[in-house]
């Protein structure tokens, strides 16, 4: 167990779950989706990766933040405008948010959606505030209202940060999304989430978290919570308390996107093995449509970039999950583009929507 004393700063995470109709199999295993950063080139994507998670019979599929691009106009958007249509810097901050739900969200139709803050959701004129009104919707779908009223006193009002309970597996959904988190308020929420996981009769055999941006020391720490102070002290916190709740029994599982790639074991690094050879399992998955990455030096065997795609997590009945990467193809694209998405513009998304 990694003691406190030892380490005075430690990162938080994003938990994402998120609840629904699931199919069971025989042996009770059941699956869900999650990616993130679905802005430049999201609205090719996204309806993609939604016929495949439908197809899949996944319980959900969780996105990890970073809708729209917000500083610069999205090119896919851009391209779907009527002929000689342009607009003006104003006019895309008034449309794009709009977009994403015509463009994206609608292809998920009444499949279960939930959705966790990125940083570009912070980029004015879009406040927090104007965060939770935006997304009131998702933010308080009814599986997170049903665990609110069950969280009681301790479940706080509806925010970027949530979590419920499903099939003995808490997911849970961070914000990390600017540099005023973790706040005391979000670890307060959570050290009380994860006590009660802990308890003797909880019934919680795993615990998923997801988050926009990785906490700190993994082999993606070059965009991360790293970048500022506050995100590193809090980060490291929170890592460790994820570290306990493994070390208590419980399967543990961290998600985040913010880095356009993919990649797997991120916190099997030399800062987190100093304390413990078994580290907490995490994974880097960004590949929603955003201008993708080249991958940093240390990430680990079977990352990938250059691709778009989603994780699905396969969840056993004892509550260890299996992540496989799942990607996408131009074809995949193509069959699931609106009528108005050029295949011009999709075919440029592909071959030269990245570093």
């Amino acid at each position: 167990m990694i003691r406190s004393s030892l380490i005075r700063t430690l990162p938080l995470v994003l938990v994402f779950v998120t609840l629904s109709a699931v199919a069971q199999t025989s042996d009770s295993s059941w699956s869900f989706a999650v990616s993130g950063d679905s802005r430049n080139c999201g609205d090719f994507v996204m309806p993609a990766i939604a016929s495949d998670v439908k197809a899949e019979n996944d319980a959900f599929y969780w996105h990890l933040g970073d809708f729209r691009w917000m500083s610069k106009e999205d090119q896919d958007l851009v391209s779907m405008l009527p002929a000689g249509k342009e607009l003006s810097i104003d006019e895309y901050h008034r449309t794009a948010w709009d977009d994403f739900f015509t463009h994206q969200m609608a292809a998920f139709g009444s499949f279960p959606v939930f959705l966790g803050r990125g940083n570009h959701e912070t980029v004015p004129p879009m406040t927090r505030d104007g965060y939770i009104e935006k997304f009131a919707t998702y933010l308080d779908r009814p599986e997170i209202a049903a665990q609110r009223k069950a969280d009681g006193a301790g479940a706080g009002p509806v925010g970027p940060w949530y979590h419920w309970t499903h099939e003995g597996v808490d997911f849970i959904t961070l914000d990390n999304a600017s540099k005023d988190e973790f706040s005391d308020a979000q670890l307060k929420w959570l050290r009380g989430v994860l006590d009660r996981d802990l308890a003797p009769d909880s019934g919680i055999r795993a615990i998923v978290a997801g988050m926009h941006e990785a906490l700190p020391h993994s082999t993606g720490a070059e965009h991360a919570m790293d970048d500022w102070d506050l995100g590193e002290r809090t980060g490291d916190k929170v890592y460790t308390w994820f570290y306990d709740a493994q070390a208590a029994g419980k399967h543990v599982y961290l998600l985040a996107s913010h880095s356009h790639y993919y990649s797997p074991n991120i916190y099997d690094t030399v800062y987190w093995k100093q304390y413990s050879n078994r580290v907490v399992p995490g994974t880097i998955i960004g590949l929603a449509g955003a201008h993708r990455y080249e991958l940093p030096k240390t990430a680990q065997k079977g990352a990938k970039t250059h691709t778009y795609g989603y994780l699905q997590g396969q969840v056993h009945a004892d509550g260890e999950i299996e992540f496989k990467l799942h990607e996408l193809s131009e074809d995949d694209l193509v069959r699931s583009r609106w009528p108005n998405a050029p295949l011009a513009a999709i075919h440029e998304c592909v071959v030269n929507n990245a570093d």
